[in-house]
């Protein structure tokens, strides 16, 4: 942790103006401990990952998107669910961000996700949390926060006006806190 606070980079995989994600990582920001500290990427400047780009060097958005996640303490990243799996715009940015040496390797990450059915991202956090393995990031496992039935708890702008989940929200941002001070404490190894 620094010195200016625990810093989360937050990741919405949603390009919608009025995003429900982008709402809930707003919620999250608006409901957490005065000492962290929000940063965000816009994944709708990503390209595709190609191997023959990547081989003359990074392009500036996969450059800053490295740079962010290596600077934060954490990653909290809001995906919705697409048929039935995790939307082709975070896929994308992880296609990049999991090259070697990649700055997800041992980083805490907070998984949340909104939507308009009634099981929530149950699925998408689920893939979402296997392709995260390959760094290997240190994913939250708990709490969880699915939010389903999303469009009764958001106004049309997209901002999260369901007080019960924003509660929940704030008390997920003090458990990745709490478990990326954990994650990132050295290890003690005994001899038997």
């Amino acid at each position: 942790m620094s010195e200016q606070g625990f810093r989360i980079l937050g990741v919405a995989a949603s390009l919608r103006r009025a995003s429900l994600n982008g709402g809930l990582l707003r919620a999250a920001r608006e409901m957490s401990p005065e000492d962290v500290v929000y940063d965000g990427f816009d994944l709708g400047k990503m390209p595709f990952f190609n191997a023959d780009v990547e081989a003359e060097g990074d392009p500036e958005p996969v450059a800053e998107l490295k740079q962010k996640i290596q600077a934060a303490d954490a990653v909290l990243i809001a995906s919705p669910e697409y048929d039935y799996a995790v939307p082709g715009v975070l896929v994308t940015a992880l296609d990049w961000a999991l090259r070697p040496p990649t700055p997800l390797r041992h980083k805490s990450v907070g998984i949340i996700g909104a939507s308009p059915g009634a099981s929530g991202t149950a699925r998408s956090q689920m893939i979402l949390r296997q392709i995260l393995l390959h760094a290997p990031a240190y994913v939250m496992p708990e709490p969880q926060i699915l939010v389903g039935s999303a469009r009764q708890r958001f106004d049309e702008e997209g901002n999260l006006t369901d007080e019960e989940t924003r509660e929940r929200l704030e008390r997920f941002v003090v458990a990745l806190r709490e478990w990326s001070r954990r994650m990132q404490s050295p290890v003690e190894i005994r001899e038997r």
